[in-house]
């Protein structure tokens, strides 16, 4: 247990300060202090699974950073169960609840303190239980890893085409390790976002020194064994082309399709609040100008439907699964044929293998610091 302290049951006891275990397997938990006026002195249990074993890269995967996504923590439960050390070259580190107090209450934000985790960093570990998650995650987790994949869906809201996904850097070669990731994971589309990144897990391993993706896989507050299939068969694949542990039964995935997304450009949004008709689907290409929803009211007799039209073309990627709708609220948005830079760019990624080369090259095992922002461009 490599001195952390352990339960009653066995399980490890693992402090916010506290070093992460170098060797074997540990199950456990992260103490969060959470005093309440029930318990003085209680915690929140967040839930952590570490597995090492010899030098190689270590491999973070986080689920649950808004608690109303399922898939990526019944896949990382699953592959807590199932992984031995002895199979292992380097860490995992599995993290499936991420925003632990959101997750057991099957919400998107924290019941605590109403805050969404991935909104949230880098944040203060003198602030409320989010923030302290988002520093410990920022400060603690991510410096000790070569990468990190944060396992989403739409959760309650949304759904989305299984998708790897990364956010946009202005560094080429970042760029290219995001992309290699990416397409290491094997999801049938991968989403390229132009999108701030600095409060998200993105941004957060950005200042630590690690490589980031994302997965978007389902939602619409339901689980199917083939969203989950694709979210475990994902972290398995990225698992395999780091050089952590093999995934010989892995089935060979055809060339991703790769779609640029602006949050400012793609989203679209109900501007009146009623209840929401899509017509259109998922995976669906639409054109500008296309109606594809409707508003209704059925609480003014008489009232007409509020048509909703796009302004942009490309392919439906998320699409709003709740019926009952504020304004304001996002209705879909769509992913866009990649421009001809980012075209090149795969070809370059394509067969990228920077993590397994970095050990490879058996470079001394170094603990990161984490970057302050006067380094970030």
């Amino acid at each position: 247990m490599d001195g952390n302290a352990k339960n009653h049951d066995g399980r490890a006891l693992i402090g916010l300060a506290d070093p992460l275990p170098v060797s074997g397997k540990t199950m456990g938990y992260v103490r969060v202090p959470y005093s309440r006026n029930e318990s003085a002195y209680g915690f929140i249990a967040a839930p952590i699974t570490v597995i090492a074993n010899g030098d190689g890269p270590t491999a973070l995967f986080l689920a649950g950073s808004q608690g109303d996504e399922f898939e990526g923590q019944i896949a990382l439960s699953r592959l807590a169960q199932e992984i031995e050390p002895d199979a292992v070259t380097g860490r995992i580190i599995i993290f499936p609840m991420a925003n632990t107090s959101a997750a057991e209450a099957g919400q998107r934000n924290s019941p605590i303190d109403g805050l969404n985790l991935n909104r949230t960093y880098p944040g203060d570990i003198r602030g409320r239980i989010t923030e302290i998650m988002a520093n410990y995650i920022e400060r603690a987790l991510m410096p000790e890893s070569d990468f990190v994949v944060d396992l989403h869906s739409g959760g309650a809201s949304l759904e989305y085409l299984p998708s790897a996904a990364f956010l946009d850097h202005p560094d080429p070669n970042e760029r290219a390790r995001r992309l290699a990731i990416a397409m290491a994971f094997g999801a049938p589309s991968i989403l390229f976002w132009k999108a701030n990144e600095d409060r998200t897990s993105s941004g957060a391993a950005r200042r630590a020194g690690s490589v980031r993706i994302s997965a978007e896989i389902g939602g619409g507050s339901r689980v199917t064994g083939a969203h989950v299939a694709t979210t475990y068969n994902g972290v398995r694949n990225v698992l395999a082309w780091a050089g952590i542990l093999p995934f010989p039964e892995a089935p060979a995935a055809p060339g991703p399709v790769v779609r640029e997304v602006d949050m400012e450009r793609d989203y679209l949004y109900a501007l009146e609040p009623g209840l929401f008709e899509p017509l259109v689907s998922l995976g669906d290409d639409i054109v500008a100008g296309q109606l594809v929803g409707r508003i209704h009211d059925p609480s003014t007799p008489g009232s007409m439907p509020h048509d909703i039209r796009t302004d942009v073309a490309g392919t439906v990627v998320c699409l709003r699964s709740l019926t009952k709708t504020d304004r304001g609220d996002c209705v879909l948005h769509v992913g866009r044929a990649p421009q001809s830079q980012l075209l090149a760019e795969i070809e370059s990624a394509r067969g990228l293998t920077w993590v397994s080369d970095l050990y490879r090259r058996r470079r001394p095992r170094v603990r990161r610091t984490p970057k302050g922002e006067s380094d970030e461009t």
